[in-house]
Formats: structure tokens, C-alpha cells, sequence
């Protein structure tokens, strides 16, 4: 096939009755975090390399995409949008915490399994304030978001970075043998040995082994507390138990379960990670948690939460359960004889003024709207000409 004709791999066309899928899924979200007090936002597609490559948000950059500005310098299209917030809020709004919410599309270089190059992002972040009533609040609006449109049997999994950390800071393992370890844990595939730098301790690896097992309920709190090791795995445990409550006083603990394996982004996250399941789907719908070192790399100190839903993800959860919106049927679709064009769009204004949904075709021939109707599946169609209106 010719190479125009083909798309780059990891990236989508969007149809029409998936766009307007889309669009609904897209304003409710916007709808629901703006309810709850979150300002928009909307930040370049563009940025420069430069700031993706320091401090705890550096990405690699085989994993994005490049491009060369007139004048040399390197540009990226933007991985995240959390980043970018990050340097908004640190270069152009005043001191004090912010809330505020954004819809964007973000990109990755690299295709791992499937997931797209090319992705729309929903999301929230809570600058410059810190505590576990903020914590509750950035837990009990994603429940909400995607209860708003319309998402069914799904949980929001809870974790801490401090427990895994403070196992590893337990039996002072090495920096490098951190991040074999760390990717190991988040990937869900078991412990690799076999590029340790160290011999591992027994009883570490035994700690490790089970931290899969401390799925579950709020139970797995309970025993999360045996294992603790140190003051920054009782402080973890100790914050979610905080969270936990805090969401079921408001009654949505039902939502709610935790994952003590999931450390997320280590150096990017400080505390709570958050990720939104559904059974039916391999991929987190939602994730984020609480990342109070990003805005370091900007020489300001400014605690944060947040998370961002993949609003393909969600679209594909929501078709998966029947909850899409979809495009309403034609009810009507009016051609006309051209001289009677006007007194087409004044039919097909009054029959829309009238909650039916009208549409006016260019067919001006009743053969052509014949036509037309059963392209669109339209219940009726309407010639408008010198004889006045003939329904077809």
C-alpha cells in the first residue's frame, strides 16, 4: 500500500460516531472537575526539551518525539501535561495553592503493547497544598468523575511509594539495584535476580514476594503493618488508613481498594500513587498520585496531587459496559430545489426549535435525497420545491 495512505503505527483516525462518543465523555469530565472548583487549563503542545530533562520528571529521550526548531533548538512534542502545569504555575501564577484541570492530547515515542503514541488526557492537579483532607479530595473526585460519565464496576487503587521505599531503605539497597527492583514490582512479573549488582538479603526477598499478595481491601492495611520495617513504611500505611477513612465518612469506600506493590514513577511520585481499574479492560483508566518534588526543577518547593485519565482507555471501558452516547438517529433530512434553499433552512430550523432532529441535505433532486435518507438512516425525508413539500 501506498505510504500515504497509511498512518504512522501507534496512532488513530477518529470517526465520526467516535468522535461524538468522545466529545460527551470529554464535557462531562470538564463539567465534573469544574463543579468541583478546578480551573482550566491548556498548555503547548510543544515545549522545549530542556524541561523534560531534569529533576525527577526527566524523560528518556528515545521516548520522545523530536523536533528542530528554525533556530536550532530541540524541541519535544509533550509526554505529560502535568510538567508543563508545573511550569506555569512556578513562572506565572501567584503564590498560594491552585486547582485546576485540563484536556489535552500528549504523545510517546515509543509503542509498548499496543499503547498508542498519540493519547488524550483528562486530569486534575492540586498545586501547593498538602495534607490528607487534599489527598481525600483528589481520591473522591476521580470516584466521581467517572461515576459522572456513566463508568460502572471499577476501583480505584491505592498505594504509597514511602512503603516500598522504606522495605528498601530497610536493607540499604544500592540506587542501581532500586530501579531493577522498582520496575520489577510495577511491571507485575515477578522478582529479577539476575541483574542485581548485590546478592540480595533473604528476608528482603521474601518481603518483596509478598508485596503482590497485599491486594485487596482495607484489610490488606492491617497486614501491610506487620511488614513494616521503619518509620516511613508506618508513616505509608498510616496516610492511606487516613485517606481510606476519609472516603468512607463521605460513603464511596466501596470504590475503593489497595495495591501495596505499586510504587508508580518512584522518582516522581512522594506519597499516595492512584490508579482507576476495570475488569474488563489490561490497562489503568486513571492514574496519578501525590508528587511534591516535581516543581523542584523550577528552584520553588510546591506540594502537588493530581491524576489524568486516558480518555481512550475510558471511551473503550464505557463502550465495553453499553454506556456510550450515541450520535442520535436523523429524524428528518430536507432537500430542496435550488431555488428553494431558504425555505428549506427555515423548514429545518423550525422542525430542530421543535426537538426533532432535522437536517438539511444538497440533494436537489428527489432521486439524490432518496438517496441521501438511506445513507443517513434518516425516518423521513422531505423535498421542499415550487410544488411546496413532498414527503419522499
Amino acid at each position: 500500500m501506498i505510504k500515504k495512505f497509511k498512518l504512522p503505527s501507534g496512532i488513530q483516525d477518529h470517526l465520526p460516531l467516535d468522535c461524538y462518543s468522545r466529545r460527551i465523555v470529554e464535557g462531562k469530565l470538564i463539567e465534573c472537575f469544574k463543579y468541583y472548583g478546578f480551573n482550566e487549563i491548556e498548555t503547548p503542545v510543544l515545549e522545549r526539551y530542556e524541561l523534560f530533562d531534569s529533576g525527577v520528571g526527566k524523560v528518556e529521550l528515545s521516548k520522545l518525539f523530536k523536533v528542530t526548531d528554525v533556530d536550532g533548538d530541540l524541541l519535544i512534542l509533550r509526554p505529560d501535561i502535568t510538567m508543563p502545569i508545573s511550569r506555569i504555575v512556578c513562572t506565572k501564577l501567584s503564590q498560594g495553592s491552585h486547582k485546576l484541570c485540563y484536556l489535552g492530547k500528549s504523545f510517546s515515542a515509543l509503542e509498548n503493547e499496543g499503547k498508542l503514541r498519540e493519547f488524550t488526557q483528562a486530569g486534575v492537579e492540586i498545586m501547593g497544598a498538602q495534607g490528607e483532607n487534599v489527598d481525600i479530595e483528589v481520591v473522591m473526585l476521580a470516584i466521581k468523575s467517572l461515576i459522572a460519565v456513566g463508568l460502572e464496576d471499577f476501583q480505584i487503587e491505592l498505594g504509597h511509594v514511602g512503603f516500598f521505599k522504606g522495605l528498601l531503605d530497610a536493607f540499604d539497597v544500592c540506587e542501581e539495584d532500586r530501579e531493577v527492583l522498582i520496575n520489577s514490582i510495577e511491571s507485575k512479573n515477578g522478582i529479577k535476580l539476575y541483574n542485581l549488582s548485590c546478592e540480595p538479603d533473604k528476608h528482603l526477598l521474601d518481603a518483596l514476594s509478598g508485596l503482590p499478595m497485599l491486594f485487596g481491601g482495607v484489610d490488606v492495611l492491617e497486614d501491610a503493618e506487620k511488614m513494616c520495617r521503619n518509620k516511613e513504611m508506618k508513616k505509608a500505611v498510616a496516610e492511606l488508613k487516613a485517606v481510606y477513612e476519609g472516603v468512607k465518612r463521605l460513603g464511596y469506600e466501596k470504590y475503593v481498594c489497595f495495591d501495596m506493590s505499586s510504587v508508580g514513577k518512584m522518582k516522581y511520585y512522594s506519597g499516595m500513587v492512584i490508579r482507576g481499574i476495570n475488569k474488563n479492560l489490561g490497562r489503568p483508566i486513571l492514574s496519578g498520585g501525590r508528587y511534591d518534588r516535581l516543581c523542584d526543577a523550577f528552584g520553588q518547593h510546591i506540594p502537588a496531587v493530581g491524576f489524568a485519565i486516558g480518555v481512550g482507555y475510558l471511551v473503550r471501558a464505557l463502550d465495553n459496559q453499553s454506556k456510550l452516547t450515541k450520535m442520535p438517529e436523523v429524524d428528518v433530512v430536507v432537500g430542496y430545489e435550488p431555488a428553494y434553499m431558504s425555505v428549506a433552512e427555515s423548514k429545518v430550523d423550525k422542525l430542530r426549535k421543535s426537538g426533532v432532529n432535522a437536517i438539511c441535505s444538497f440533494a436537489t433532486d428527489k432521486k439524490q435525497l432518496k438517496t441521501n435518507k438511506q445513507s443517513l438512516g434518516a425516518k423521513l425525508a422531505v423535498f421542499v420545491g415550487k410544488d411546496g413539500e413532498e414527503e419522499i
